[in-house]
C-alpha cells in the first residue's frame, strides 16, 4: 500500500550531509553554460579529482548549511456568483542559495560584500600586504551558482543557476572572546535567463545516474 518511486535502496532518493558552493563569473570569456558535471568538477582519478573546472571557483567552507530556496507569488481570479477564487495563476517565482561563509579570507570579503580587486602591496623593509577597497558599487555583478553534493557512492549532484546576484541582506561580523568564529551570512538571489527556455530560465539541476 505505502510505496515509493523508488526502490528503498536508490541512493539519489534521499539526501543529507554538507554541499559546496561554486561561482562562475559571466563575463568571464571562458564562460559557458556547462553541458554536464565534467564542465563544473573534474573527475579524472588523481590529486586534482573534484577540483573545479575554470572558470568555476571555490566559495570555501560554509556554516549553518547551503539553504536553496523557491518560491512564488500568485494571482487570483474570482466572480461574484461564486463564494470562492475560480482560478489562480502564478507569478515572481524567486529562487536563492544561502549559506554562512565560515572562511575570514580577503577572497571571502570579497565574495560575501561585492567587493572589487585585490591586490598586493610590497612594503620595503617590511611586511607584504594584500588591500581590497570597501566599495559602493552601482550595479551588482552576474555570476553563475552551483550547489553541489555528493552521495556516499561518489556520485554527484550540482543545482546550477545561470545568472545569480547578491542579495540586498546585511552581512557582518563580530569580534569577541568567546563564542563562534567569524562567518558571513551571503545570498545570491537567481534572475531568469530569458535567452533560454522558460522550462529552465534558472538553470538546471544535474545528476548522475547510479549503474544499473
Amino acid at each position: 500500500m505505502l510505496r515509493s518511486r523508488h526502490p528503498l535502496d536508490y541512493e539519489p532518493a534521499f539526501m543529507q550531509g554538507a554541499g559546496r558552493i561554486l561561482l562562475a563569473d559571466l563575463e568571464d570569456v571562458a564562460w559557458a553554460w556547462p553541458a554536464n558535471l565534467e564542465d563544473i568538477l573534474v573527475f579524472t582519478a588523481g590529486a586534482t579529482i573534484y577540483d573545479p573546472v575554470a572558470p568555476w571557483t571555490e566559495v570555501g567552507f560554509t556554516k549553518t548549511g547551503i539553504n536553496v530556496t523557491r518560491n512564488n507569488a500568485e494571482e487570483t481570479f474570482d466572480v461574484d456568483q461564486v463564494q470562492a477564487d475560480i482560478k489562480r495563476r502564478p507569478n515572481n517565482w524567486e529562487m536563492s542559495v544561502g549559506t554562512q561563509l565560515a572562511e575570514s579570507s580577503l577572497e571571502t570579503f570579497q565574495t560575501a560584500w561585492e567587493l572589487g580587486a585585490i591586490s598586493a602591496v610590497t612594503v620595503t623593509g617590511g611586511t607584504n600586504e594584500r588591500h581590497i577597497g570597501l566599495s559602493a558599487p552601482t550595479k551588482y555583478k552576474e555570476k553563475a551558482v552551483a550547489v553541489l553534493f555528493q552521495f556516499d557512492s561518489g556520485l554527484v549532484r550540482a543545482v546550477v543557476f545561470r545568472r545569480c546576484i547578491r542579495a540586498a541582506q546585511e552581512s557582518g561580523y563580530t569580534l569577541q572572546k568567546t563564542g563562534e568564529q567569524v562567518s558571513l551570512p551571503t545570498r545570491w538571489n537567481a534572475l531568469a535567463d530569458s535567452s533560454v527556455s522558460v522550462d529552465s530560465q534558472f538553470g538546471e539541476i544535474f545528476e548522475q545516474v547510479p549503474a544499473p
